[in-house]
């Protein structure tokens, strides 16, 4: 005999009839007639070779074998039972796991106040979070290492599927106390000659920036280049000079420098990142969504 031979249902009605001790109980349990049961069990003992119980003046009596094997069949189904509530864990998303990845700009300050929300709403997720350049996030979403990436610039890439978010634009940030801090919004003009610190040249955020100030004819004091934005911040926080930089950082930034809107807009991209060949986790998509209204949110205030 191979497991081949044994049938589930065979298995299921054994079970049924030593737990409840009656084949009406077992039938009823099993929402299947009571002949059915007494196949069931015939087919089962015929299978396994030997008796499996004895009938006492009209009681169902099972047999030392049935009770050793009755044991086996126990360890079976609680098995059996722990994967189906880890299922109903992973479909209520009180069980699993999410690995994300973000640019710098987002992994410091949107992703984290985005994960403590998650995880408070489903304790079961373990949610790991890696910041890393936009290149290296599409990678590892490429290659599986993580689930969901945001980033700040396009990077196209055959094995992801790549969207981009709501239309947002930069800010222009200020020391506090500056002249500019007291203005509504800033334009090209009102930068004339001030210090502005830069973000590197390879950089398609500084060549969009020079771009407006060109246009304008307006000539800028370019003393320091950086690549975070949260570096930037710390630069015009200290007093280096006044930039343009991404409105999530600037979000997170008003308690340090003065955070103005800029005219004309300067337009800021932001994509979500995740595999091109399998469909989101049930807690992917949840987070997914959960990134999309942040980021949402944010930018419009």
């Amino acid at each position: 005999m191979t497991a081949s031979d044994l049938r589930l249902r065979q298995i299921e009605a054994f079970r049924a009839v030593m737990l409840r001790h009656t084949v009406t109980r077992a039938a009823a349990s099993l929402h299947i007639s009571q002949p059915a049961v007494s196949r069931l069990i015939a087919d089962l003992e015929s299978r396994v070779g030997f008796v499996l119980f004895e009938r006492q003046q009209g009681r169902l009596v099972p047999t030392a074998e049935a009770r050793v094997l009755f044991e086996e069949v126990e360890r079976a189904f609680v098995g059996l039972d722990r994967i189906t509530q880890a299922a109903q864990q992973i479909r209520a998303m009180r069980r699993g796991s999410l690995r994300v990845a973000g640019s710098p700009a987002v992994a410091l300050d949107l992703l984290p106040a985005v994960i403590a929300r998650f995880v408070e709403t489903h304790p079961g997720i373990d949610v790991t979070l890696l910041a890393h350049s936009a290149t290296t996030v599409v990678d590892k979403v490429a290659s599986g290492q993580c689930d969901v990436g945001l980033i700040a610039e396009p990077i196209p890439h055959h094995a992801v599927r790549s969207e981009r978010l709501a239309d947002a634009v930069m800010r222009c940030i200020v020391p506090r106390g500056h002249r500019l801090a007291r203005k509504p919004a800033l334009r090209p003009a009102d930068l004339r000659g001030e210090r502005f610190i830069s973000f590197p040249l390879s950089f398609d955020a500084r060549s969009a920036i020079d771009r407006v100030f060109v246009d304008h004819d307006v000539s800028r004091d370019l003393v320091v280049e950086a690549q975070l934005s949260q570096a930037i911040v710390a630069l015009v926080a200290n007093g280096a000079g006044v930039a343009l930089i991404d409105p999530v950082t600037a979000a997170y930034a008003r308690q340090r420098v003065a955070v103005k809107p800029f005219e004309p807009a300067v337009p800021d991209h932001f994509y979500i990142v995740t595999p091109a060949s399998q469909p989101l986790s049930v807690a992917c998509d949840a987070f997914v969504g959960d990134m999309r209204e942040a980021f949402s949110t944010l930018v419009a205030g």
